[in-house]
């Protein structure tokens, strides 16, 4: 069993795709995220590096297994699938001993954390290295949210309303750089949400989805003497909309500066971002994904209604 790693056309990309397909109806669970599945027809892109093992000994046989690997070194992360018919045959150890030859240092994402995963990680000795939960609050089965109540010297708006954006608050206050300055401070430990720049902070308001008036702001007014006001935290919400199915909600990202722990800022601004998915956006159910060991936070969400549907882990060498 030779794994290969080769540049992917539309014709296997194609084929890939129905493993995913095949392997998602198998288990209950997608094998691969979007950013995988998109990376197929984005051409090879900067770092990502596509690994086949195929069922036969020629270039145009079929596929038993896929990896997709991303980044270098300590930031090197990789998914994989095995189709169904495949499995048991070694595929999925091939797959990751490939990916571990190329980068040692890189994370294997394991979604659904499903007892196969767990015993081909453990056979490979591999060990788990961090859990992301999806949880959820259905409108119609959820508690009431709390009445939003700020505390002493916070308002409470959106990110259109701010004057740097065209509304009419806060001036003097650049909402943007505020906005880049506390998600870097929040998420100064986190591998894909820390370390933004401006531009992709701008980028990201950008696309097609976003709605500035649905991007909820805590903002410390302080002593009006004192100098423009401060951001103390954001939640951005997102919505889904496809057709032909129920709205779903997101809350997208909630970050609190840091020196502003401990004043409930990130139930108030969920709860104000949770009203407004499950009110003027109609949707019937609101997910969020939140780190495993962020008791803090999932405490907090728990007491808004959300339970948890759904855990990814990923796996790393031992």
């Amino acid at each position: 069993m030779t794994v290969v790693e080769l540049a992917v056309d539309e014709a296997t990309a194609a084929r890939i795709d129905m493993i995913a397909r095949d392997a998602e109806e198998a288990d209950g669970v997608a094998p691969l995220g979007e950013q995988p599945l998109r990376a197929l027809r984005e051409g090879a892109g900067e770092g990502v590096r596509h690994l086949l093992v195929r069922t036969g000994e020629d270039d145009e046989g079929g596929i038993a297994g896929y990896a997709q690997l991303v980044g270098a070194g300590a930031e090197a992360t990789a998914e994989l699938v095995v189709a169904p018919d495949h499995r048991r045959r070694g595929v999925g150890a091939e797959l990751l001993r490939a990916v571990f030859e190329r980068e040692p240092a890189a994370a294997v994402w394991a979604h659904g954390d499903l007892s196969s995963a767990r015993a081909l990680a453990g056979a490979e000795g591999l060990v788990r290295t961090r859990e992301l939960l999806k949880m959820r609050r259905r409108s119609s089965a959820g508690p009431e949210l709390p009445e939003a109540r700020p505390p002493e010297g916070i308002e409470t708006g959106t990110l259109a309303e701010a004057a740097s954006e065209g509304g009419a608050r806060w001036p003097g206050m650049d909402a943007r750089s505020e906005f880049l300055r506390v998600n870097n401070a929040a998420f100064s430990w986190h591998p894909e949400q820390g370390g933004w720049t401006r531009d992709q902070l701008d980028e990201r308001l950008a696309v097609d989805w976003v709605d500035t008036g649905a991007v909820f702001l805590a903002v410390d007014t302080g002593d009006p003497g004192a100098g423009a006001p401060r951001l103390a935290g954001f939640h951005w919400t997102k919505t889904v909309a496809e057709p032909g199915t129920p709205v779903e909600g997101e809350v997208y990202v909630v970050a609190v500066d840091p020196v502003d722990q401990g004043r409930g800022l990130g139930g108030l601004l969920t709860a104000l971002g949770v009203a407004h998915l499950e009110g003027p956006a109609a949707a019937e159910s609101v997910v969020l994904y939140v780190e495993g060991d962020n008791t803090a936070a999932i405490r907090t969400y728990e007491k808004l209604g959300f339970a948890i549907e759904h855990r990814d882990v990923t796996y790393a060498s031992g």
